[in-house]
């Protein structure tokens, strides 16, 4: 990722500094759970994106494993959100989870709420990517 805080099963990179320490640090406890629930990890990338999902995917390709990770970036100024899913990941988020992760992002956006809207975007995604609990473990004859 670019500049920025970076932890991972989880990543929160702010390219152009409008998050403050306690913005970053509540994205990065979102990304962290998101990834205990689900088990894929997760990076929040938000600054410019020139080339729009072509500069998503260079910073996605730049998360460890890539291809087990979801990177959500933002673009304020450019009012863009793209979502990228690492190849393991397509299994589980469909374009369908992902477009309801950008419409509940954009939703609170709009109320000039970037980290609640990120956070509902990333728990979203999570739960939609989360395996099923397994009830019954017996063999059904």
């Amino acid at each position: 990722m670019a500049s920025g805080d970076q932890a991972y099963g989880l990543g929160v990179s702010d390219a152009t500094g409008p998050l403050s320490v306690s913005q970053r640090t509540a994205l990065t406890r979102i990304v962290q759970r998101a990834r205990s629930v689900c088990g894929y990890g997760f990076g929040v990338y938000v600054g410019p994106l020139p080339s729009g999902r072509e500069s998503a995917l260079e910073q996605h390709a730049l998360l460890p494993d890539p291809a087990s990770a979801v990177l959500v970036a933002v673009d304020p100024s450019a009012r863009a959100i793209e979502i990228v899913t690492g190849i393991n990941v397509t299994v589980a988020l469909d374009t369908r989870s992902c477009e309801l992760a950008v419409l509940a992002m954009r939703s609170c956006f709009v109320a000039d709420d970037l980290v609640g809207g990120i956070r509902e975007g990333v728990t979203l995604l999570a739960e939609h990517a989360r395996v099923p609990r397994v009830l019954h473990t017996e063999d059904i004859d």
